[in-house]
């Protein structure tokens, strides 16, 4: 009897261990980076948007689109003009590969756009950096905002999760505000 039990306690832990490891990986693993901004130009028939000027493209043939008020949206339900959030992936060209679309989606009037993700490819003598595989320049960023303290930009190293809000400027995403994410 104690044998039965001792097995059904261990085989119960396992299956318990199973399900919660199933239910925890998935999410760590689907963690995707983020874009906001407003559509500048749309090729339906290509599956492609650009947002933000036109300076940041977005392949949106293969994502899932929500749209409020439409059931079962597509490419078609988005306009230019509207304001969108992309979660997706850069394929290292610089277009991004969308997983989904939302639409609408509410952005401070101080920005065209807010990207979240790792930096990459930091210069700190060119003040420049990437984070979802575009590149951002920080010329006019006075430095890091993490928690109560100001953080200068020479300090920034790839890798970190941020929150940047940028402006489109002289064919450029300028950053406004940058925020390091714990």
């Amino acid at each position: 009897m104690f044998m039965q039990i001792k097995n059904r306690f261990v085989a119960g832990a396992l299956i318990m261990g199973i399900l919660t490891t199933g239910a925890i990986l998935p999410v760590g693993v689907s963690a995707k980076d983020k874009i906001v901004g407003t559509v500048s130009s749309l090729d339906e028939s290509a599956g492609i948007l650009t947002i933000l000027d036109n300076l940041v493209p977005v392949d949106a043939s293969n994502a899932t689109i929500k749209k409020k008020g439409v059931d079962n949206a597509t490419l078609s339900d988005i306009q230019e003009g509207d304001i969108i959030k992309i979660t997706g992936n850069d394929n290292d060209s610089g277009v991004i590969e969308a997983i989904s679309i939302k639409d609408p989606v509410k952005l401070n009037k101080n920005y065209d756009g807010k990207i979240s993700g790792k930096t990459e490819r930091v210069n700190t003598s060119a003040d420049t950096f990437r984070v979802m595989g575009q590149e951002v320049d920080a010329g006019n960023l006075p430095g890091l905002s993490m928690s109560s303290r100001t953080i200068p930009f020479d300090a920034m190293r790839p890798g970190v999760s941020v929150d940047v809000f940028v402006v489109a400027k002289d064919s450029r995403l300028n950053t406004k505000k940058m925020v390091i994410r714990s």
